[in-house]
């Protein structure tokens, strides 16, 4: 048994370090993957320290850049989604935003906007929610 798990862990090792030798030479990566974790982690923060979410979104060039494989994993990439990984995890444990959403609200805050969008039934205004946005519920 000690030998199987000894060549279990010999080919974890060799197949880590093959991975690791491909990320040093900025092969093998999945761009489009780290870029989207990167998109992520951008969106998150956002909206942990604005409430909202902007389109496009500020940092949009890079991601398509670092989509397209045009910067260091190693030496870039990959420390700057750790921080921002660390960053997002420090405010989410801050955060003032609601732990549960208000589902029946936003429910009818779509409905109505379809409504109003295709002119259907009563009209409502956007300021008849503004007050309700971000409450905690």
């Amino acid at each position: 048994m000690k030998l199987f798990f000894k060549n279990v862990v010999k080919k974890f090792y060799k197949s880590y370090g093959e991975r690791a030798k491909q990320a040093e030479q900025n092969l093998g990566i999945n761009w489009k993957a780290v870029s989207h974790a990167l998109r992520v982690a951008y969106q998150t923060k956002q909206i942990l320290t604005e409430k909202k979410i902007t389109y496009p979104l500020k940092e949009a060039i890079f991601l398509k850049q670092v989509k397209a494989g045009k910067f260091n994993y190693l030496n870039l990439v990959a420390p700057l989604l750790e921080s921002l990984m660390t960053e997002v995890k420090t405010l989410a444990e801050v955060s003032t935003l609601p732990v549960k959403t208000d589902i029946k609200f936003w429910d009818n805050f779509i409905i109505d906007e379809i409504e109003d969008y295709y002119r259907i039934g009563e009209r409502h205004k956007w300021h008849d929610y503004d007050d309700k946005i971000g409450e905690d519920n």
